[in-house]
């Protein structure tokens, strides 16, 4: 069985189809059943059945801070984004500007910038000094 989406609420439409909902982002797929829609989202997000997301890592493209900053986001940070079915990649790191991308459900979410900014930039300042990354910019795909 398929592992369920993080912060999905799936429902019954009146003409009997199904929607699910990506609460966080406000984004919609719909299905003639539960599980179509719920399957929909899943793609949409970019998450396969192991609720693992289809989406490489970035870090062996780094050495040194860099990849140590590729792997916090991957690891840590993913994790506290998992609960909204998100995650980051660092993109690339030069003269101690982190670039950022947030994928999966934050990928579009109106809150993305915020989450970056508010959240990220600080996991990242608190782990490696403000000195080391003064500024995190987004990624937009």
């Amino acid at each position: 069985m398929d592992k369920p989406l993080e912060s999905v609420v799936v429902s019954r439409n009146k003409d009997d189809t199904w929607t699910a909902l990506h609460v966080p982002s406000g984004k919609k797929t719909l299905g003639n059943s539960a599980a179509d829609a719920h399957d929909a989202m899943r793609i949409l997000l970019g998450i396969n059945s192991a609720g693992e997301f289809d989406e490489p890592t970035t870090h062996e493209r780094f050495a040194g801070l860099g990849r140590e900053i590729a792997i916090f986001l991957e690891g840590p940070v993913s994790s506290a984004l998992a609960i909204h079915s998100g995650f980051a990649r660092l993109e690339a790191f030069d003269a101690g500007v982190a670039h950022v991308r947030l994928g999966g459900g934050c990928k579009g979410c109106p809150s993305s910038l915020i989450t970056l900014l508010n959240g990220v930039r600080t996991q990242l300042q608190e782990k490696f000094g403000e000195d080391q990354i003064p500024e995190v910019s987004p990624v937009m795909d």
